[in-house]
């Protein structure tokens, strides 16, 4: 061997020992950058000091790189010009490296797409996180009867989207890894928070209401449609996580295109997930698996929460109150699957209206409803051997904001839950008590707050119990850390994949192989280094 090639060996085997993760994140963490934006800034400014902001959102998300934050500053943000969107995200992060859309510390902006069509559009960008932000349509400055005259597919003033995530639609790049955790997202004429196409996304901890009035699409609060797998992790972790979210007042009022008749409006719904041909979507259906827990949805026009033609979705520990208002529709109930397979509805808690469906069995195969509590509305078309039909209680039920629908002392959904390892906090944060756990999104029994992002994970504290007079906790926009995967799942629970025995585990790879493969490439380059010395000696 020549000594110029066992040095090059060396040198490679010895570089190959560096954990790829590794390798260069100095530089990766160098580069990152914040852009700052104001109203008050200009897009001539180098963006990169609060002093200099840039003036438009789009300016600043053009800007960008994996690892960069977009730190936007007090103000309103609208469309520059008729139809255009406030802000289109179209440069992705990569993994570890996300582009944050935040808003700055202590500052409230408000993004107000007035007749755009979406306030924020990720356009097949991946490894996204939006945060913080309120996003604020126009529905207040429009009129049923305007919007009945004006119903049309191309106009986004009656349509308009606050936050939408599809496909890019020249380079065909779906949008994946995507968070939208702690935004206030309101009065939209068209959705609240929705996704096509899209795969591994979180929305979590936001306050979405009033959205969908007055579009001619049939759209919702929260909406999953026709989500496309991008890798084959299918049916061993959570891809879609729709969790702790507060949900009301979306409602359609405009007759959908489509079937001229009206539809949807509801407060969460996945849709689409299985034969999406029938439905006009394309590709295989969607092998990865949904959780939908811990989320309060009421006064929705249309379902509170269900799964439509889907499958793999888990809806736990979510708690309904008098959804179905829009008398405009018929058929739709507080929580339920229609048309779907695979599909576990546990540990609820759902209050109907006089009149309203409460549950479905409609073209279900392998659904399973079991330790929910029902109150109100028609008796369940189904119902597990532990459900429920009772008053669960609440604080203070009703569809106003002072609605409160944590559980009073004596509620049968206090202690009554299965137990269920992948939702371990409520709504609020608060861990839930071990053992046999309460059902609804609220938690009555808790053992002490779960550690926040940056948090020590210190032991449970004694058990606390809400009751009448416990304020409701504070809402945060940072760091979830809801064990919501199967990660530690009860094996003897009944949320598994596809009936098969394993419990449910998030997967990824781990350090032990490329350490261990690095440790022997030290070893053999240090052994390749000593002959070369050796010879030349």
């Amino acid at each position: 061997m020549k000594r110029t090639s066992a040095y090059a060996v060396s040198a490679v085997l010895i570089g190959s020992a560096i954990p790829l993760g590794l390798a260069g994140s100095q530089t990766a963490q160098a580069a990152a950058r914040t852009y700052y934006v104001s109203p008050g800034g200009s897009d001539r400014n180098p963006g990169t000091s609060q002093a200099k902001p840039f003036r438009t959102l789009q300016k600043a998300a053009d800007s960008t790189a994996p690892g960069d934050t977009v730190s936007i500053m007090d103000g309103t943000y609208r469309e520059r010009r008729g139809g255009a969107d406030v802000l289109v995200i179209s440069r992705s992060g990569r993994a570890g490296a996300p582009i944050t859309f935040r808003a700055h510390p202590g500052h409230r902006p408000v993004i107000n797409p007035v007749e755009a069509w979406n306030g924020i559009r990720i356009n097949g960008a991946s490894h996204i996180a939006v945060r913080g932000l309120e996003v604020k349509g126009n529905n207040a400055d429009i009129s049923l009867a305007e919007a009945e005259r004006g119903a049309s597919t191309r106009k986004g003033k009656y349509n308009g989207n606050c936050i939408w995530a599809e496909p890019n639609k020249s380079s065909g790049a779906r949008p994946h890894h995507i968070d939208i955790v702690g935004n206030t997202v309101h009065h939209c004429p068209g959705s609240g928070i929705a996704s096509r196409g899209a795969d591994y996304m979180t929305i979590d901890r936001n306050h979405v209401y009033a959205n969908s009035w007055y579009t001619v699409f049939g759209t919702s609060g929260i909406s999953v449609l026709a989500a496309h797998d991008v890798d084959r992790a299918a049916g061993r972790k959570y891809k879609f996580r729709i969790t702790d979210n507060t949900v009301h007042d979306n409602e359609t009022k405009v007759k959908w295109e489509q079937c001229d008749c009206y539809s949807d409006g509801n407060g969460i719904i996945i849709d689409t997930l299985k034969g999406k041909a029938k439905a006009g979507e394309q590709g295989p259906d969607y092998r990865g698996r949904v959780l939908v827990a811990n989320n309060v949805s009421y006064d929705n026009g249309g379902s509170g929460i269900h799964a439509f033609k889907s499958q793999h979705v888990h809806i736990l520990h979510n708690t309904a109150y008098h959804n179905g208002r829009s008398t405009r529709m018929k058929g739709y109930g507080n929580i339920y699957a229609h048309d779907s397979r695979d599909v576990r509805i546990l540990n609820n808690v759902a209050a109907g209206r006089p009149g309203q469906m409460t549950n479905s069995k409609s073209k279900n195969v392998d659904v399973v409803y079991d330790y929910n509590v029902y109150f109100g509305g028609k008796a369940p078309e189904v119902k597990g051997p532990h459900d429920i039909v009772a008053d669960p209680r609440f604080v203070k039920p009703g569809t106003d904001a002072g609605a409160d629908f944590r559980l009073r002392r004596g509620s049968p959904a206090i202690g009554s839950g299965k137990p269920l390892h992948q939702v371990r906090t409520d709504i609020s944060g608060a861990r839930r008590a071990t053992g046999a756990p309460d059902r609804g999104a609220h938690a009555f029994t808790t053992s002490g707050a779960a550690p926040r992002k940056g948090e020590a994970g210190a032991g449970a504290t004694a058990e606390t119990r809400s009751d009448e007079s416990q304020a409701p906790a504070t809402e945060t926009t940072e760091g979830n850390t809801n064990a919501m995967d199967g990660s530690n799942a009860d094996p003897g629970n009944d949320a598994r994949p596809n009936g098969e025995s394993q419990p449910l585990a998030a997967t990824g790879a781990g350090v032990g192989v490329p350490v261990g493969i690095g440790a022997a490439a030290l070893v053999l380059g240090a052994a390749i280094m000593f002959l070369i010395r050796r010879k030349r000696s």
